[in-house]
């Protein structure tokens, strides 16, 4: 034991600073960071948004399979549970949820903010409805609600600008809350504190809504929450359950494997050496560089436990007879530096797509390549005493038929001419350009959220307008103008409506221009009078009515700074209106829309206003930006094909090598466009870590050339030993529900089947003897 000792404090000492560092660094989930940096304004408003944009932070549920009753004493539980809660800037189901600071602020301000007050509000034949309306309101069950604001507020400002907040939606009111229409579902609109990519303010969020459900005593109702936050916080666990899943199953089956095949314990603490270093330098330079590590950046990372352990499985499987790993290592390092070197250049296309998240993965996995053939080469040698590990013998028939693939060489340029005619006729690969489709979230699940915001009237993200002007209330006044030239598009049907900041708080002017509208004391007596003749009020019954609106007459226009009283009014209006870099900005939600051609040309005639089409935008920069990584990619063949001919001494050799490297992922391709997948940047990831496992195969097949049948056995042993457990990691990744982890897992899985058999087919011919 004592002879193992420094090895296994060497790996004791990397598991503890892997799992300090691991708590240490911040890992992120979102998908964002695989979108390619802003190359216009109008895109760098874009990626905002889909940070943390309008919309972005609320959260939708519903609550449905109880009789209406009893689903509106849950939601009026719910809600008054979650109003009280830190975690929500506004909780809104139907049920009166403003402060009492709040609602006298709104209240005095009502005749000034009120889409409902207009110069034809105070007329005699207006006041003598709204009296009519208010003495029928005192015989119904809502007596006690006009008691309260009627005798004050005969128009209804007030109420009717509290319901124009959810003008959009179709939501019915009973019991006291908002019900789907036609459909036994009350619904709450929820807008979170935390930000939409804070997946612990997320997570905290949605858990303290289910809490808030199980408070209630549901019974038998079941709760729906949706919400883009929600899609992220889920997204985030999908990623780290995923990595849990890799890091346990792959560990076991590696374990298995490799007792099986070296009959010693210690051989598992050999190949976790160069891995564990790997990981944690490929994490500490990655949270350096990028000051987080996604949490895909860290499963591409684990899966290296399928290619770095390639390293020290390929320096023990390699050694000879009583010869000692040091040496063996001296004789491998010139082709495992190459191999190293060449999987590296083939990485840098990565650091140089101009995708966050791409780089991440190609500075990790080059970090940890590097890192781990470095440890291999000069560290392992020296932590593993001599003997202890012996290398299981291949079959000798598998053996035989393996070297003997060579010559079938005919056979397999056939295969690979084929792949390239059957990929030609197929139109080649089939680009994916659907965001929709790289995120982890169910389908049923973005349908429910389609439904549930359908239902309340709250925005989709999909098209946005945006005004940007130098102050708060240039931006207003330019929003107000925006609304009255689009409002076309709401009577013609093309879009359902829109939230806007000025839908929220009035420009100064137009409150001025409400404010200047206003009767003076004498008029409104004399039409108070009027209207209310014949009916049985009280002269002095709408003295608070004359006072308040007296006041009125005096009120400076509400603003946002005068908002720290009103945090619904506030939380509403914050995403839409804010300052960005020294301007002031004014974004416009289009909601429900029906033609988005005649929503882009109506937005093309106003000065100033900015359509963008987040789905289009997003598509049309991962197209510029894929080819971008593509031209990269071809610059990184280049490279490796010119590191392959300086170390492999000339251009024959390296042509064979490149052969087979280029068979491979040739194969790969037609494999992945016949089973119907559609390529994204992640496949061209994947291709570009098979590159460097199948450059490994053919060196090391190839560098026994003139070493005779059994230092060729010793290459296949290894390189078969790499390839076996490089599947086992890469399998599982294929069953990931993380979009990026699944396509990997795929991508290399099949590559590698085909990198190693055309290593073997390619590799110098020999005579095979028993």
């Amino acid at each position: 034991m004592k002879r193992h000792l420094p090895l296994m404090l060497t790996l004791a000492a990397l598991a503890l600073v892997t799992a300090l560092v691991l708590r240490l660094v911040e890992i992120r989930g979102d998908i964002v960071d695989f979108l390619p940096p802003a190359a216009t304004a109008q895109e760098d408003f874009l990626l905002r948004e889909l940070r943390g944009g309008a919309a972005a932070t609320l959260l939708l549920a519903g609550v449905e399979g109880a009789p209406r009753a009893e689903l509106a004493r849950i939601s009026r539980h719910m809600g008054a549970v979650l109003a009280a809660s830190p975690g929500f800037a506004f909780v809104a189901n139907g049920a009166e949820n403003l402060s009492d600071a709040e609602r006298d602020l709104l209240f005095r301000h009502r005749y000034l903010i009120s889409p409902a007050i207009g110069p034809a509000s105070f007329t005699e034949a207006a006041l003598r409805a709204d009296l009519e309306r208010l003495l029928d309101g005192l015989r119904s069950s809502a007596a006690p609600l006009v008691r309260m604001f009627g005798f004050a507020d005969p128009p209804g400002a007030f109420l009717v600008m509290l319901r124009s907040w959810v003008a959009d939606s179709r939501v019915e009111m009973e019991g006291g809350v908002w019900f789907a229409p036609a459909a036994d579902r009350a619904l709450l609109l929820l807008r979170g504190t935390a930000a939409a990519m804070d997946y612990q303010g997320q997570q905290d969020a949605t858990a303290a809504i289910r809490a808030a459900f199980v408070a209630a005593d549901p019974a038998g109702a079941r709760l729906l929450l949706s919400g883009p936050g929600l899609f992220a916080a889920e997204a985030a666990e999908a990623v780290r359950a995923d990595v849990r899943m890799i890091s346990i199953l792959s560990s076991a089956l590696i374990t298995a494997f490799l007792l099986w095949r070296y009959r010693s314990v210690v051989m598992l603490a050999v190949v976790a050496v160069p891995l564990a270093s790997g990981t944690l330098a490929g994490t500490i330079v990655v949270a350096l560089v990028f000051g987080h590590v996604h949490g895909a950046a860290l499963g591409f990372g684990m899966t290296m436990l399928g290619v770095c352990d390639d390293y020290p499985i390929l320096l023990v499987s390699n050694a000879r007879p009583g010869e000692r790993l040091a040496d063996t290592a001296r004789r491998i390092w010139p082709t495992l530096r190459l191999a190293v070197a060449a999987a590296v250049a083939g990485l840098a296309p990565m650091l140089a797509s101009g995708f966050p998240g791409l780089a991440q993965l190609g500075l990790f996995a080059a970090t940890g390549l590097l890192t781990a053939a470095l440890v291999t080469r000069f560290i392992l040698p020296r932590l593993v005493p001599p003997g202890g590990m012996t290398v299981r013998d291949l079959p000798i028939g598998l053996a035989r038929v393996l070297l003997a693939l060579p010559l079938r060489r005919g056979w397999a340029m056939g295969v690979i001419l084929g792949a390239g005619i059957v990929l030609a006729l197929l139109g080649g690969p089939v680009a994916e350009r659907d965001l929709a489709a790289l995120s982890p979230v169910p389908a049923a699940a973005r349908a429910l959220d389609l439904e549930l915001r359908g239902q309340l009237g709250a925005p989709d993200v999909r098209h946005v307008l945006v005004l940007r002007a130098p102050d708060a209330q240039a931006a207003l006044i330019a929003s107000e103008r925006a609304l009255a030239a689009l409002a076309p598009l709401i009577a013609g049907g093309a879009v359902g409506g829109f939230d806007a900041p000025s839908r929220y708080l009035p420009s100064a002017a137009t409150q001025r221009a409400r404010q200047a509208a206003l009767p003076d004391a004498a008029v409104l007596d004399a039409r108070i009078e009027a209207a209310r003749a014949g009916l049985t009020f009280r002269a002095a019954a709408f003295d608070p009515f004359r006072a308040t609106l007296a006041e009125s007459r005096t009120l400076a226009p509400l603003t946002p700074a005068d908002l720290a009283p009103a945090p619904l009014l506030g939380a509403r209006l914050a995403p839409l209106l804010a300052e960005r870099n020294g301007a002031w900005q004014a974004v416009i939600l289009p909601i429900g829309v029906r033609d988005a051609g005649a929503l882009i040309s109506a937005a093309a005639a106003i000065p100033g206003l900015l359509a963008v089409d987040v789905k289009a935008g997003t598509e049309a920069m991962l197209a510029r930006n894929t080819a971008q990584a593509l031209r990269w990619a071809a610059a990184g063949l280049v490279l490796v094909l010119v590191l392959l001919a300086f170390g492999q001494g000339g251009l024959a050799p390296s042509l064979r090598i490149a052969l087979a490297l280029g068979g491979a992922l040739l194969l790969t391709v037609t494999a992945l466009t016949l089973l119907g997948e559609r390529m994204t940047l992640f496949h061209l990831a994947a291709l570009l870590l098979l590159a460097g496992v199948s450059l490994d195969y053919a060196l090391f097949m190839a560098r026994s050339d003139d070493d005779g049948i059994e230092e060729s056995g010793r290459a296949l042993r290894s390189v078969l030993n790499c390839t076996i457990t490089t599947l086992l990691t890469f399998g599982l990744l294929a069953f990931c529900v993380t979009p990026v982890l699944h396509v990997i897992g795929l991508t290399v899985s099949l590559g590698v089947a085909f990198a190693f058999l055309l290593a073997c087919t390619l590799a110098p011919r020999r005579a095979v003897t028993k």
